[in-house]
């Protein structure tokens, strides 16, 4: 009999893999305004990268609360505009997906995936306010999900 090493248990190896997939994205800071302070959202998403597993969930719970929160503040009327909306209520949706999958083994994965998303959906939305073409029209179909082409 030779000498083997022992394998980590399924749920590390799924573990690991999800936590490989959340990206360390860049995340964009859009204008704040004196009653919109975006910080704290964006410090707790470039949080999510080095933050355990086991702990995801209440960082994640505490970014949509931190959204839903920003969302019902008041904002400044040149980004109180259906495009900017749009594209924060983007953002929201991502955020309550991500916060509420069930951290079963199968789904790390697929919360890995939707932390990504909410990130690229964030950074949409800070390009809206930033960039000189604000009142661009809103594209629906950077929504829909990509199917395979027959």
């Amino acid at each position: 009999m030779g000498c083997s090493q022992k394998q980590p248990p399924p749920s590390q190896k799924k573990l690991e893999t999800a936590d490989t997939l959340i990206q360390k994205t860049l995340l964009k800071t859009p204008a704040s305004s004196q009653d919109l302070n975006w910080s704290s959202v964006i410090a707790l998403m470039e949080s999510l990268h080095d933050t355990p597993s086991n702990q995801r969930k209440i960082t994640l719970t505490n970014i949509k609360e931190e959204a839903v929160k920003l969302n019902t503040q008041p904002w400044p009327k040149d980004w109180d505009i259906k495009p900017i909306r749009a594209r924060f209520n983007v953002f929201i949706t991502h955020a309550s997906i991500a916060a509420d999958q069930r951290l079963a083994d199968a789904d790390l994965e697929k919360q890995s995936l939707a932390i990504n998303k909410m990130k690229a959906s964030w950074n949409n939305f800070a390009d809206q306010i930033n960039d000189d073409s604000m009142l661009a029209p809103f594209n629906p179909t950077l929504a829909q999900p990509i199917s395979k082409i027959k």
